[in-house]
């Protein structure tokens, strides 16, 4: 049922308005999310780095756009990032997100509720990434961090398994002065979110701390979520040549899933909830905690060495698939990175950079019978899960003013160990290895850049994906059909700012991306994530464009275009030998449009407050193998109005935004090769939030 806004959100926004004086007021600060300056750094490459000097597809998305949105989930800040496909599932936290397809298979009723595949998250460079590629986002906390950084291009040579792009969410800890900002956010459904970020100066130290607690109801039946959050970040020097950073996080969160629907129940009630995800109250509560250290020093003769070391224990619960879960776990890691730089004649140089990565995550889960969606009294199965993921990397770049030349190759070996308490002769383990070469070469142009390369990547399966179909479960605990997914990627791009002296146009950024990505043994779910296949051959082609185009100071155009084609080479398996061709070559890889688009105009009439008008496009796209069952396309405007001003002690602002303005009915994710037709997670309808925060300087 629709809610109404929290009354005390309205006099609070016109409070605002009537506090308005133009003299006072400052012009909303840039809040690009594609144009690469010189400078900015990233760490897509593992050490800091000018986004303009990486030959790779990156986008960064400033703490500025992040600002005026509800800040529910991860996909509240990618919206127009070129290549990234993100989908909120229920308008809650838990969302589907790819990246040139890889993640694409992560999302059905046993597959993705709650978890991503393929691509890696990490929060300030620690990894919320588990072993076996699985992420979950407890930990992402959009009011609390000042940009994201979006590596699109494969990262598997630089990270490893399940690296099909790389999301890195990075702390602000570059302040002068002790500051606080209080904000309130509220919206239809009953969505509320309050948080409280503090920065503190001790001497040369720098510490930020959040704590923000999230309520949504939900529009769809059983859709509700919570989440309690407190994160901590400390940067202090060691001496002069070294910095020690400290992270300690914890989260607490519920989740209720309303499943997905088959075409007939979409048409009658687009707001109902799977009767049986409702029956089970399928669910999840996680309560995971995080301790963290990294170290960086300078050492002598221009080399820089880079350590990090954490421990992630955690506590979940699953009520799903009639059976109750609890799980005990813990996630341990260490990196260490070690750079050098070397002169090459007069106006070149080397950078030669070598790292190891160790993860280990381990711990004990215990079916139970599910009554009436609680815990009963019988155990059903007590098993053990462990997971180690061990690489090391070597890179090697030759650069100068104008070029940069990079090789880079490593070697990943993943180890699963399952133990079967109730009956060891299932206990097994396995181990799957990889090597992994990469080259790129760029050339820089003043502001501009052109870059190619070449690469390798690869994908285990995660954990809960091994499980094998029968007969082969009552013999063993892994799918002996099962390979690492391979992959090469082939990319080229431009990326820079177009601009000049009383330049007529404008100012111009740009980023322009062409890939073609050859997969072998593509990890595909079937009945709705019950056990894992492959796919011989698929392919993927892809051309990304990001622009941001400043006209004039006050009027700003953004947009993110991507156009695909997804395809399978060779995959057969028992259900395609039923189609007329007897395979499923030729068809459309399930979950993947082929089109998609954000674009955005943003204007200032008045110093300190801004107009904005979004649009979003979907193009239609399959949801199963056989390319029976079709999502429809969609298009999606909202509007936004957002105003800031400097106050004595700091600045205010407030916004107002809607969404689906034209309510139009819309299928916002799939369950890939859902069960029993039901494919479908509608969309959420018009809606409209508000926030307000207080920053006190």
């Amino acid at each position: 049922m629709r809610r109404p806004l929290r009354a005390g959100i309205i006099p609070a926004l016109l409070l605002g308005i009537a506090l308005h004086s133009p003299a006072r007021a400052a012009e909303s600060p840039p809040d690009t999310a594609i144009v690469p300056i010189e400078g900015v750094t990233v760490t897509g490459s593992r050490v800091p780095e000018a986004v303009l000097r990486t030959p790779a597809a990156v986008t960064l998305v400033r703490k500025e756009r992040l600002g005026p949105t509800r800040q529910i989930s991860l996909a509240d800040g990618l919206s127009l990032t070129p290549g990234v496909f993100t989908q909120s599932r229920s308008g809650a936290q838990d969302v589907r997100i790819t990246i040139r397809g890889y993640g694409a298979r992560g999302n059905g009723e046993r597959s993705n509720t709650g978890n991503m595949r393929g691509i890696r998250v990490q929060t300030d460079g620690i990894p919320l990434t588990e072993p076996d590629g699985r992420t979950s986002l407890e930990f992402v906390d959009l009011g609390g961090i000042e940009q994201i950084e979006v590596l699109r291009s494969n990262g598997s040579v630089l990270y490893g398994n399940a690296s099909g792009g790389v999301v890195n969410l990075r702390t602000g800890l570059d302040f002068d002065s002790p500051f606080a900002d209080l904000s309130f956010r509220g919206g239809e459904f009953d969505f509320r979110r309050g948080q409280a970020v503090t920065g503190f100066v001790a001497g040369r130290a720098r510490g930020v701390v959040s704590v923000f607690n999230s309520d949504f109801d939900g529009w769809r039946d059983h859709s509700s979520s919570q989440t309690t959050s407190i994160q901590s970040r400390l940067s202090t020097p060691v001496d002069d040549h070294s910095r020690l950073g400290l992270l300690m996080d914890y989260v607490s969160n519920l989740n209720r899933y309303p499943g997905a629907l088959t075409q007939a129940e979409l048409d009658a009630d687009p707001q109902q909830a799977n009767a049986t995800f409702v029956a089970r109250d399928e669910r999840r509560i996680n309560k995971v905690g995080r301790i963290a250290a990294s170290y960086n020093r300078d050492l002598p003769e221009r080399q820089l060495l880079t350590l990090a070391a954490w421990v992630e224990p955690k506590a979940l619960q699953r009520s799903e698939r009639n059976r109750y879960r609890d799980f005990t776990r813990y996630h341990v890691g260490g990196s260490a990175t070690w750079q050098v730089e070397t002169p090459f004649g007069e106006n070149s140089r080397g950078l030669w950079m070598a790292g190891v990565d160790e993860q280990f995550q381990d711990g004990s889960i215990q079916f139970y019978d599910q009554v009436n969606g609680s815990r009963g009294t019988t155990l059903v199965s007590n098993k053990r899960e462990g997971a180690n993921s061990f690489g090391g990397f070597a890179q090697g770049e030759w650069r100068n003013d104008d070029w940069t030349v990079r090789l880079a190759a490593r070697y990943d070996n993943l180890w699963y160990i399952s133990e079967d308490r109730t009956d060891p002769t299932l206990n097994a383990s396995t181990h799957f290895t990889q090597v992994t070469p990469k080259g790129s070469i760029a050339r820089l142009f003043d502001r501009n850049t052109l870059y190619a390369s070449v690469g390798g990547g690869v994908e285990a399966p995660a954990f809960n994906e091994i499980d094998p179909p029968p007969p082969f479960d009552t013999t063993t605990s892994f799918n002996p059909f099962l390979d690492p997914m391979t992959s090469v990627s082939y990319e080229v791009g431009a990326k820079g700012r177009l601009t000049g002296e009383g330049a007529h146009y404008g100012a111009l950024g740009y980023d322009i991306a062409l890939y073609w990505i050859d997969v072998r043994n593509d990890i595909v779910s079937w009945n709705g994530g019950a056990y894992f296949l492959t796919a011989g051959k698929s392919r993927r082609k892809g051309v990304e464009v990001g622009l941001d185009w400043r006209l004039i100071d006050v009027l700003t155009l953004a947009s993110a275009v991507t156009y695909s084609n997804n395809e399978y080479i060779d995959y057969e398996n028992d259900l395609s030998a039923l189609t007329p061709d007897g395979n499923f070559n030729g068809n459309e890889v399930a979950g993947l449009p082929a089109v998609f688009l954000d674009g955005e105009a943003r204007w200032r009439p008045l110093p300190g407050l801004s107009l904005a008008g979004t649009v979003r496009f979907v193009d239609d796209y399959f949801a199963d193998d056989a390319n029976t069952a079709r999502a429809p396309s969609y298009s999606l405007i909202g509007a936004l109005v957002e105003y800031t001003r400097p106050m004595p002690f700091g600045n205010f602002r407030l916004f107002v935004a809607g969404e689906n303005l034209a309510d139009e009915d819309h299928v916002a994710s799939v369950f890939i090769n859902g069960v029993s037709d039901q494919y479908f997670e509608p969309g959420l309808p018009r809606n409209v939030s508000m926030g307000i925060s207080v920053g006190l300087r």
